[in-house]
């Protein structure tokens, strides 16, 4: 009997169920302390990693009771040593009694620039952007008009953009998830303008940020899809765009939709087994894609919950489930763009709540989320924490880095780089491993 459990734990080793010891490299620090700061609380975070490694971490620095329409700033800090030192908490925006919220970051590799979008009483967009790789910021520009017209398909009364980073495709396009509510039901939690029903859409720019459009709804709300909401998105191998939505249904699962080009032609959004939805918002991104590393990994992020017996009393309308406890953030690994996730790891155990992932160069992962507790209210973290790991640690030792792997950004700046090349040059430009073995910039490989 002894031996047959011996022979059952090693074989459960040997398939990854089971781990005895943490491997790698894994490092946590807060980075939003509320306790030493003007605001109330820290909610919504956002990360980015910049062309030459500088991490960039956003947050609301929400005052008054830390609700979600009480006055907040957009707030956020800057690491040029791969998070050894950070500069002080700046505020990046602020209007005056009114909420500034939902920062959606993007790194733009074509143009080396950052954007940035956020919405201003959830009924405004603002954009800015910066040259120098988040060090200061432009004037921001009101740009709610790009959505008036959208108003003839949805009439919404509340918008917000992601939370979380936005993306960047192979072709240039900045895609940017949004949400809209027509605002009609009451929202029995705090009773404020209320964020139901919800539809989710995108928003994106072929111009580098010039100007913004907005896409096709991806998700309307009906007897089947309840209230999808916040999203991200991460570009396939194909070309294909994912979104990975939140909502509101009773099953607890996330919502998918596909679209060949990230703004039109969604495919009808259907429930994933994939991922738990405990009613908060998730992360994703693109960790590696062939052929510029060996093999292709998407890495997702949110609280997973199921097993936690915590739930408010009620939805936050009859047609919604409950929500659950956030807590036991944990990351899934997918290496079959996005069908499967079958590595799972948990990141933290105790209470946490919305979460945006980072990839460096070097392939650090960056996962900047919520955690604890404040004054007894689950919806309000107590700081803001960033926990930064590499994929051995992420794959209890069984997952690495090849020696043949370009550095992680690589098809991103490629692609920029290709656009930049006439004709005669784009002929020329081809990709062998061989060649750039321990390169450790794509551009000294591609010219």
């Amino acid at each position: 009997m002894k031996n047959t459990v011996l022979i059952l734990f090693v074989m459960l080793l040997i398939s990854g169920n089971v781990f005895t010891q943490d491997f790698g490299y894994f490092n946590k620090q807060v980075l939003f302390d509320p306790m030493s700061s003007e605001f109330y609380i820290f909610r919504i975070p956002a990360i980015v990693t910049s062309v030459s490694g500088n991490i960039l971490v956003f947050s609301e620095g929400r005052k008054g009771k830390g609700g979600d329409f009480d006055p907040s700033n957009i707030v956020y800090r800057l690491s040029s040593d791969s998070g050894e030192s950070w500069t002080p908490i700046s505020i990046l925006a602020d209007n005056g009694n009114t909420t500034c919220s939902n920062a959606v970051p993007i790194v733009d590799y074509f143009d080396n620039k950052i954007h940035l979008i956020y919405t201003v009483g959830y009924n405004k967009l603002f954009y800015t952007s910066s040259v120098d790789e988040g060090v200061s910021w432009d004037t921001t520009i009101n740009i709610t008009d790009v959505l008036e017209g959208f108003k003839s398909k949805y009439p919404w009364k509340v918008v917000a953009t992601g939370p979380g980073h936005g993306t960047q495709l192979t072709t240039g396009r900045l895609i940017v998830p949004i949400w809209f509510s027509e605002s009609k039901a009451i929202d029995s939690l705090n009773f404020a303008l209320a964020h139901h029903p919800s539809i989710a859409s995108v928003m994106y720019s072929d111009d580098f940020g010039k100007s913004w459009l907005v896409g096709d709804i991806i998700g309307l709300n009906n007897d089947t899809l309840i209230f999808p909401s916040e999203a991200s998105c991460v570009e396939l191998l194909s070309g294909e765009v994912l979104f990975n939505m939140r909502n509101e249904s009773k099953n607890y699962r996330r919502l998918v939709s596909l679209s060949p080009d990230g703004t039109t032609n969604w495919s009808s959004p259907h429930y994933s087994d994939n991922f738990f939805e405990p009613i908060c918002h998730a992360s994703m991104i693109r960790y590696s894609i062939k052929p510029y590393q060996d093999l292709n990994r998407i890495i997702f992020t949110n609280p997973d919950s199921r097993m936690a017996p915590w739930s408010t009393k009620r939805g936050t309308t009859h047609n919604a489930a409950p929500k659950r406890q956030r807590s036991n953030l944990t990351l899934r690994l997918s290496y079959d763009e996005a069908l499967t996730f079958p590595v799972y790891k948990e990141i933290d155990a105790g209470l946490t709540g919305y979460s945006d992932l980072a990839v460096s160069n070097n392939g650090i992962i960056h996962c900047l989320y919520e955690t604890g507790v404040k004054v007894k209210n689950t919806f309000h973290p107590s700081e803001i924490t960033l926990a930064s790991f590499d994929l051995s640690w992420a794959t209890n030792g069984k997952d690495a880095l090849s020696i043949n792997d370009m550095p992680l950004n690589s098809n991103l700046i490629c692609a920029a780089e290709k656009q930049n090349m006439g004709p005669a040059k784009k002929k020329k430009h081809l990709f062998r491993k061989k060649q750039v073995r321990n390169c450790s910039n794509c551009m000294s490989y591609i010219h």
